[in-house]
């Protein structure tokens, strides 16, 4: 009997860690209390913590790092087709729009480019975040980003044609909102 109590104590202690290691990703401020039944719990909605009597817990943010990357898009070399070149290439975002706010629960976003002309050839497209890197995609103008954290960001595409040239779009700005710990 007594194992069978020491493996629901570690199952608890480990379910908490989880449950405390997404509050500690999403939560700015973590509340941390005791029910009258001996429970703790954990929260970041301020008005819930101090209705139960909660302190404040230290909570560091986790570490965001940069990708680098030389990566150049794969294809064979194609010649320009009827007399088109890759010289002239305008790049904008289409989707999501400038100042939107987004909401992204588990933190992915579909970023849309209008490129025009299209590049002859191969080329990819880049979504960096915040300066950077957060997804690519060949020979599309649509890329899926994933990990996105909530917040304010500032979003550029960039197109790279098989010939090396970079194309730039102007930056926007977008909110990315996720769900509280609380859920409320």
């Amino acid at each position: 009997m007594e194992t069978v109590n020491m493996l629901n104590i570690a199952f608890c202690i480990l379910t908490a860690g989880a449950g405390l290691s997404a509050a500690v990703a999403n939560a700015e401020e973590v509340y941390k209390w005791v029910d009258s039944n001996g429970v703790t719990h954990y929260g970041d909605e301020q008005r819930v913590a101090n209705q139960n009597g909660a302190s404040k817990i230290e909570v560091k943010a986790p570490k965001v790092g940069t990708v680098e990357t030389n990566y150049v898009p794969k294809g064979e070399n194609i010649r320009p087709v009827n007399g088109t070149s890759n010289s002239n290439i305008r790049v904008s975002i289409v989707s999501p729009s400038n100042g939107q706010e987004i909401r992204a629960n588990d933190g992915v976003i579909t970023v849309s480019s209008n490129i025009n002309p299209m590049p002859s050839g191969n080329y990819s497209t880049k979504v960096y975040i915040d300066g950077s890197l957060f997804g690519s995609a060949n020979n599309s103008s649509t890329v899926r980003v994933e990990g996105v954290p909530r917040g304010e960001h500032q979003i550029t595409t960039k197109v790279q044609v098989q010939d090396g040239k970079i194309f730039t779009s102007n930056s926007i700005k977008v909110t990315v909102l996720r769900v509280s710990v609380g859920g409320k």
